[in-house]
C-alpha cells in the first residue's frame, strides 16, 4: 500500500477533545435557539400527527364563511401542493398579502360582501399584478377585456385598468356581486366567475335543477371543478402555513409604505426614477396599468402610486396644478406585517417605533383569513406630514440616503457634512415623527 495513503491516525489532544466538546454544545444551543425562536418554527414533518389527513380534514371543516368549505380528494391534493417542503411559490404569495389585502378588505367591507372573496385574487393570479393568461385575462383578478369594459374599466394599448389594483378590484367585486344576484349562492358565484354564468346555468339544468356547487360539480368544465377546491386549499394555507414551517418572503418595504398622487401632465417612469431614485421596476410594479411606462397628459387626472417619501419628492418638484396629492389613498398596509409576520420580521420591517404594537398585536395567533378590521392599533402617519407640506422647487442637485437600522438623522448629517436642520427641512421631518429605518432621505449637495 502506498505509504502516503496509509498514515497512522493521530490521537486527539485531551485539550482539543474538550474544545471540540464545548464547540459542539455551543453550535447545538445556537441551532436550537434559531429553530425554536421563530413563529414559523418547522412543525412541518409530514408524519407529524397534526398534519395527518384526519386532522387536515377537521381543519378544513372548521373554516367558516359564505363559501361552502368541503374536504375532498381535490382539496387534499391542492393542500399538499401548497404546503409540501420547498414551496417557494406559497412563500411568495404570503409575502405579497400585505401589499394587496388591505385594498381588498376595505372595498369588500364597503360593499358588505364576504371577506373570504379576497382569496379569489390568489386563486386567479397568485397576487402577481402583471399576470396574463393565454385566454387574454389580465391583472390580479384575471379579467378578460369584455368583462372589464362591461364594468367601466379602460382597456387600451397604453393604459389597461385591469392591471390597476383599485380599479380592477372594484370591477371584480361588482361582477361577483352580480353573479351572486343571479345564483343566490357564493360558491356558485365563484364557479361562474371562472367559467361564466352560462356554463353554471347549464350545469344546474343538467343536474335536475340543483343549486349546490358540490351537486352540480360533475357537469361543470374541468377547470371549474378544480377551481373551488383550489380556493379552499389556499384558504387552508392562509390559516395554517406556520404549522408547515412556511415563511412568507418578506416584501420590499417600499411596496407597503406608499402614497398616491393624481397626475395631469405627461410624465415618464424614467423621469420619475431619475428624480426620486426609485428603480424603474418598482415604479412599474406599483403602476402596472401604464403599459408604455408613462402617464399620458390628461384632464381627469391619472393615479400614480410611489413609496411615500419618493412621492413627496415628486410633489416638491412639480406645481400643484400638474400633480396633486391624493387623500383617498389611506390604506394601512403595515397592520398586515404586525398581524401576520413573526415579531422578528415585523420589527425588522417596521422598526423599534412599532415595538409596542408588535408585542400587543401578536399575543393572539396571527391570521390572514379572519377579519382584521377591528381591534387593531392605528399606526402613525409617515414621517412627512401632508398638513405641513409646502411646494418648493429644488435649488440644487441632491443624492439619496437610505436610513439604516439604529442610524440617527444627526449621523446622516455628519456623514454628508451638512447641518441637521437642513436634512430635516429637505425631507419635511419633524421631531415628533422621526423617519423609520429604511426611509429614503434627500441630501442636497
Amino acid at each position: 500500500m502506498d505509504e502516503k495513503n496509509h498514515r497512522p491516525i493521530k490521537k486527539m489532544n485531551p485539550m482539543n477533545k474538550k474544545t471540540a466538546y464545548y464547540s459542539g454544545i455551543f453550535i447545538l444551543l445556537v441551532y436550537l435557539n434559531l429553530t425554536t425562536g421563530s413563529l414559523f418554527a418547522a412543525k412541518a414533518n409530514s408524519n407529524y400527527p397534526m398534519n395527518s389527513d384526519k386532522n387536515i380534514e377537521a381543519k378544513v371543516n372548521d373554516l367558516s364563511g359564505h363559501i361552502e368549505f368541503k374536504y375532498t380528494k381535490e382539496v387534499k391534493d391542492y393542500i399538499k401542493k401548497y404546503t409540501k417542503p420547498g414551496r417557494s411559490g406559497s412563500e411568495k404569495i404570503l409575502g405579497r398579502i400585505p401589499v394587496y389585502f388591505p385594498v381588498f378588505e376595505k372595498k369588500i367591507n364597503d360593499r358588505n360582501l364576504p371577506e373570504e372573496l379576497k382569496v379569489l385574487a390568489i386563486v386567479e393570479s397568485h397576487l402577481n399584478v402583471g399576470a396574463y393568461s393565454k385566454a387574454g385575462a389580465a391583472g390580479l383578478w384575471q379579467l378578460i377585456k369584455g368583462t372589464a369594459r362591461q364594468y367601466d374599466l379602460s382597456v387600451r394599448n397604453n393604459f389597461d385598468e385591469r392591471y390597476a389594483v383599485e380599479a380592477s378590484t372594484d370591477a371584480a367585486l361588482d361582477y361577483l356581486s352580480d353573479l351572486y344576484g343571479q345564483f343566490g349562492d357564493w360558491t356558485l358565484a365563484l364557479a361562474a366567475y371562472n367559467c361564466g354564468p352560462g356554463n353554471v346555468r347549464k350545469a344546474i339544468r343538467r343536474s335536475g335543477g340543483k343549486r349546490d356547487f358540490w351537486k352540480i360539480i360533475k357537469y361543470l368544465p374541468k377547470e371549474t371543478r378544480n377551481y373551488v377546491p383550489k380556493f379552499i386549499a389556499i384558504s387552508y394555507l392562509l390559516e395554517h402555513f406556520r404549522e408547515y414551517g412556511i415563511e412568507p418572503q418578506v416584501p420590499d418595504k417600499r411596496y407597503f409604505e406608499t402614497a398616491e398622487a393624481v397626475v395631469y401632465k405627461h410624465l415618464t417612469f424614467r423621469e420619475i426614477s431619475d428624480l426620486t431614485g426609485v428603480p424603474m421596476e418598482v415604479i412599474k410594479k406599483m403602476n402596472y396599468a401604464y403599459r408604455k411606462n408613462y402617464i399620458p397628459a390628461n384632464t381627469k387626472g391619472y393615479k400614480l402610486t410611489l413609496p411615500v417619501q419618493a412621492l413627496y419628492t415628486l410633489l416638491d418638484y412639480y406645481d400643484n396644478n400638474q400633480i396633486e396629492f391624493s387623500k383617498e389613498h389611506n390604506y394601512d398596509f403595515s397592520k398586515y406585517i404586525l398581524n401576520n409576520f413573526s415579531r422578528e420580521v415585523a420589527m425588522e420591517l417596521l422598526g423599534s417605533k412599532y415595538k409596542y404594537d408588535v408585542e400587543v398585536l401578536q399575543v393572539r395567533k396571527p391570521h390572514f383569513i379572519s377579519s382584521s378590521v377591528n381591534g387593531n392599533v392605528k399606526l402613525d402617519n409617515p414621517a412627512i406630514d401632508i398638513k405641513n407640506y409646502k411646494t418648493n422647487k429644488f435649488k440644487s442637485s441632491f443624492v439619496f440616503h437610505e436610513l439604516k437600522p439604529g442610524e440617527s438623522i444627526d449621523e446622516v448629517a455628519t456623514e454628508y457634512n451638512v447641518k441637521l436642520e437642513d436634512v430635516m427641512r429637505w425631507n419635511n421631518i419633524y421631531i415628533s415623527t422621526p423617519p423609520k429605518s429604511g426611509a429614503i432621505l434627500r441630501i442636497e449637495k
